[in-house]
């Protein structure tokens, strides 16, 4: 841990301790920058004590890693137990369209891929495999085993790097990062920004594949007056006029960012380390 944390976070920690005011008036504070220090610095307690003082585990920063995928990453086994006692969401992705289960295959971490992979996800369970049969990735390749055999795992393994998109059907996860054309204030959003949509497959034609956008992420605010958050996550709701404004439907774009397109060729999502 380099000075700069390290006084970052001794300074944190005096803070939280001598604060009297009840936890519903630190709600403004944003403490996911904090989280995401504690983490890389690996220090447990203030981890929990973050999360106990409001910071969002699911949070996503500039490059929109979860804390979770950052500990995987990082092979730190006590800190991954530690936030998945804490139940993250292992659903999301980053803007490489790596997931938690993809940084366990890259860090050959066969117990904590078990723990995230979204094995009713065939989009990622295939993702996740071919990339473990690319790279041979032994251990994670042995658990890959365990979960659905040895004639499956080389099936799904192959299949995945010879023909892709055989493996892309509606109802699996996917994300694309972007940067909107004019400003957007609603979502604290400038040409600068970056903005990460996440959803799931609605349509397969051909090679195109369709969206439904789930959520909206903000991976870089700068403008602190519009948004405590420096990263903030919008979510679909049951409000159509707002979904169609922000997330768009299947097949049409987000009425807030028109130049998103309505379809992609499947190979936008795939994985950099498979292209």
């Amino acid at each position: 841990m380099d000075a700069n944390a390290s006084m970052r976070i001794a300074s944190l920690l005096a803070f939280i301790a001598c604060s009297t005011v009840p936890l519903s008036a630190l709600a403004q504070f944003d403490y996911n920058d904090d989280l995401t220090r504690a983490v890389a610095a690996h220090y447990p307690p203030l981890i929990r004590l973050l999360i106990t003082k409001g910071a969002r585990q699911n949070t996503q920063d500039a490059r929109g890693d979860t804390p979770l995928m950052l500990a995987v990453r990082s092979g730190d086994d006590e800190i991954t137990t530690l936030l998945m006692q804490y139940h993250p969401n292992p659903y999301l992705l980053n803007r490489s369209n790596h997931s938690a289960a993809t940084e366990a295959v890259l860090a050959d971490d066969p117990d904590t891929l078990k723990a995230v992979l979204m094995q009713d996800d065939r989009l990622q369970v295939a993702q996740s495999l071919g990339l473990a049969t690319k790279l041979d990735r032994r251990r994670t390749l042995n658990m890959f085993v365990q979960l659905y055999g040895a004639a499956a795992t080389d099936e799904i393994g192959q299949g995945f790097l010879r023909t892709p998109l055989n493996y892309f059907q509606p109802g699996s996860q996917v994300a694309l990062s972007f940067s909107p054309a004019e400003n957007r204030p609603d979502v604290c959003a400038t040409p600068a920004s970056t903005l990460l949509l996440q959803g799931k497959i609605c349509k397969v034609d051909g090679e195109r594949v369709t969206i439904e956008w789930q959520m909206l992420s903000n991976l870089n605010n700068m403008d602190r007056k519009c948004s405590p958050q420096r990263h903030f996550r919008l979510e679909r709701k049951a409000d159509q006029t707002w979904d169609a404004k922000y997330l768009g439907m299947c097949g049409i774009s987000p009425g807030d960012f028109p130049d998103v397109p309505t379809s992609f060729n499947y190979r936008t999502f795939i994985i950099p380390e498979l292209q």
